[in-house]
């Protein structure tokens, strides 16, 4: 590292050699030499001098809230959080419990922006802010406030119970006299200090603790994911009849394991004596005043008891891909984000700003071809926009900034925008509604085709990474995994690891992307399909019509057809064979069964994997309003409904007597919609459904409840 970072101090990394073993059986595509951290996703080290000296206040103090706003054109999330000030190493401070620091991004009711790169803070931790006035146009009046200098190279983190620090590229193992004077140093001002700091007292102060220590004998399985739910069952003793206030940390995947993040409160699913069972997470404790927000990655895992004993273990977790998790505003849940089509193929488009010019431009659609053709994720580049602007405006931009748009040291970042909705059975639903690229225009990038130098980033290496962000991957600690936290200067890696990049972003794809989950909008058509359409024609029969765009990653198409009117048994019609590079498809079922089916399109892909597209429904009888089956036997009452547009349809159920029984309102798109009413407990006999839609339109139909 430079001589120019005079408070350096490196964590013991005395796992790295086991974490490289235990890659190295994994097999040829995971056995690789670590990566040098010469930069962190696309961050390169902040001089602590300079950044003293961009730094109008710096101060020790305290995150007490997160509330979050929109700026006054409603296109981008910041988040507000009162600071409570215990020292001060630069400028003045006049309210000590009120000083305002804005971070970009936030979570507001059903709206979240996450930006990579980008310093998010919980509530509870505390550290030292190098913070500069907030440079935001369209902030709302009385939003004058700070920022860090450098976004999260502005904010040197403190681990109260343990007395070290932490930021990007250091760590700090004392929080003694000398760091408060290396700082001092920089700053050219004497540290004051302005009130105590409880949390540092307390951590000085002698513990009563407990007299016997944990120990860990193992745990299993040694290799996981993250954000998926999996488990981990560590195995042991002393751990502690319950929980209390002990926890279970993993190394900190954002730093390559130099700090550590907490499970959350929701993820322990058992805590004994001699064993705990934890899901392994993907966004670590939200109440937790130490490393929040930060996936879990390879390395020990570390169990600390109630009364605050702990232990690690000796031997290393791999975790193989961590999915992106959002949470709610709350905090009070976690949920994989999914993807829809965002434009009329069954996919997204995303634009190049004018600044965008050819050469990177070809760099980075090498890099989603990369992805496209590995995971089937259904990317395409459209038209240009005609703005370099990155915000919430429904346009998937990538472009370079125009000055000092991001922040110091950040060569890149993407913004992920999310939205929620209330399915059906009262589960939120978040979507990714739009995703931004920009990155620095005065970063030494090498464009390609051509390798990298060591004085250079290799920009396509770069781009492959952000679109793994953008397919909604968090970062690793494994080498050489494109999702790795790392990319050295003069690294050239623009491959996909088969069993850490692929199989994430397969994952997403698969549970979640390519399915309608019951609100948010339609699922994505796996690549390379571009359309799926069907329709029933007397005399004729059932058609499927499909078609396709820049064919790779695909073996052939199979037709299915369900084998009633829903999707829980399929029967095999057809399969057909690609015609690359792109082609117009048409399947007939001549023979098609009577009333309403599914007609499902699966692509079979070179490993022998089957993706599915959204089932296409398809009925024999006219288009009109029709329950099935009639007479109802169960508490479901079953329909297909043919939409103008799309819209609120408002449903009510009636008895012979006249008494309305249940009132209902379900989203419709345009077409034919399979829709499912569950009745109230009801008596056997006649009812009368009635409905009438946005557009004023009304009917009812007769039913019979068995």
């Amino acid at each position: 590292m430079p001589a120019a970072l005079p408070f350096l101090r490196f964590v013991s990394r005395k796992w790295a050699s086991a974490l490289g073993l235990l890659i190295a059986g994994a097999g040829p595509a995971l056995a690789q030499a670590p990566v040098p951290a010469e930069t962190r996703c696309l961050m390169l080290p902040l001089e602590p001098a300079r950044r003293a000296r961009q730094s109008a206040l710096v101060v020790e103090a305290q995150v007490l809230d997160a509330r979050s706003f929109w700026d006054a054109g409603h296109r981008h999330l910041f988040t507000r959080h009162r600071l409570r000030v215990f020292s001060l190493l630069k400028g003045p401070v006049a309210d000590t419990t009120g000083l305002t620091v804005l971070t970009e991004g936030g979570r507001l009711g059903l709206d979240q922006q996450i930006l990579t790169n980008t310093l998010q803070l919980t509530p509870g931790q505390q550290g030292i802010f190098f913070l500069m006035p907030a440079p935001w146009p369209g902030l709302p009046v009385g939003s004058a406030a700070f920022t860090p200098v450098g976004s999260e190279q502005g904010f040197i983190q403190f681990n109260p119970a343990e007395g070290t620090a932490s930021e990007p590229f250091r760590i700090y193992k004392a929080l003694d006299a000398g760091f408060y004077q290396e700082i001092a140093q920089l700053t050219g001002q004497a540290r004051q200090v302005l009130q105590a700091n409880p949390a540092l007292a307390q951590a000085a102060a002698p513990a009563q603790r407990g007299t016997t220590a944990p120990t860990i004998a193992g745990f299993a399985p040694t290799s996981l994911t993250a954000g998926t739910g999996a488990v981990l069952t560590i195995t042991g003793d002393g751990f502690g009849s319950t929980r209390g206030s002990g926890f279970v940390e993993f190394r900190n995947a954002d730093d390559g394991g130099a700090t550590r993040v907490k499970a959350r409160d929701d993820d322990y699913l058992s805590w004994t004596n001699n064993q705990i069972q934890v899901r392994v997470p993907s966004t670590a404790s939200g109440g937790s005043p130490v490393s929040s927000g930060h996936p879990a990655g390879s390395g020990p895992v570390r169990v600390t008891t109630s009364d605050q004993l702990n232990v690690e273990s000796s031997s290393v977790l791999t975790i193989v891909y961590a999915l992106t998790n959002v949470e709610s505003t709350d905090g009070k849940f976690l949920q994989r984000p999914n993807h829809i089509a965002l434009n009329a193929t069954g996919g997204i488009t995303f634009r190049f700003g004018p600044n965008f010019t050819a050469t990177p431009a070809a760099a980075w659609q090498r890099a989603l071809a990369t992805w496209r053709c590995q995971t089937g994720m259904n990317w395409e580049v459209g038209p240009a926009s005609a703005t370099n602007t990155i915000a919430d405006d429904g346009q998937n931009v990538v472009a370079f900034d125009q000055g000092a748009e991001l922040p110091a040291r950040v060569l890149g970042r993407t913004t992920s925008y999310y939205k929620g909705c209330y399915a059906p059975n009262g589960e939120v639903i978040f979507w990714v509604k739009e995703i931004d690229m920009q990155f620095d225009d005065g970063s030494p990038f090498q464009f390609g085709p051509l390798p990298a130098t060591t004085s250079q980033v290799d920009f396509e290496s770069v781009a492959v990474h952000e679109l793994g962000h953008a397919q909604q991957l968090n970062h690793l600690n494994l080498p050489r995994a494109i999702m790795h936290y790392a990319l050295a200067l003069g690294q050239t890696t623009r491959s996909l690891n088969p069993l850490s990049d692929v199989a994430g972003g397969r994952q997403v794809l698969r549970v979640r992307s390519f399915r309608n989950l019951g609100c948010s909008g339609p699922a994505l058509l796996p690549s390379p399909l571009t359309g799926l359409t069907g329709q029933y024609t007397a005399g004729t029969g059932a058609t499927l019509n499909w078609t396709t765009r820049d064919e790779c990653f695909l073996s052939r198409f199979v037709v299915e057809r369900s084998l009633s009117g829903d999707t829980t048994a399929w029967t095999p019609l057809a399969t057909i064979a690609p015609r690359p590079p792109a082609s117009q498809y048409q399947y007939v079922d001549a023979q098609p069964l009577t009333g309403l089916h599914y007609y499902r399109l699966r692509l079979q892909r070179p490993d022998g994997s089957l993706d599915n597209a959204a089932p296409v429904v398809i009925s024999s009888e006219s288009a009109s309003v029709s329950i099935f089956p009639n007479p109802v036997t169960d508490s479901r009452l079953r329909l297909q409904y043919p939409a103008s547009a799309d819209g609120t349809v408002i449903f009510w159920v009636y008895d012979m007597l006249g008494r309305r029984i249940m009132a209902t309102a379900l989203s419709v798109s345009a077409g034919l919609n399979v829709l499912t009413l569950n009745l109230p407990a009801t008596q056997s006999g006649l009812y009368v459904l009635r409905w009438q839609d946005a557009q004023g339109r009304t009917g009812s139909q007769k039913f019979t409840q068995l």
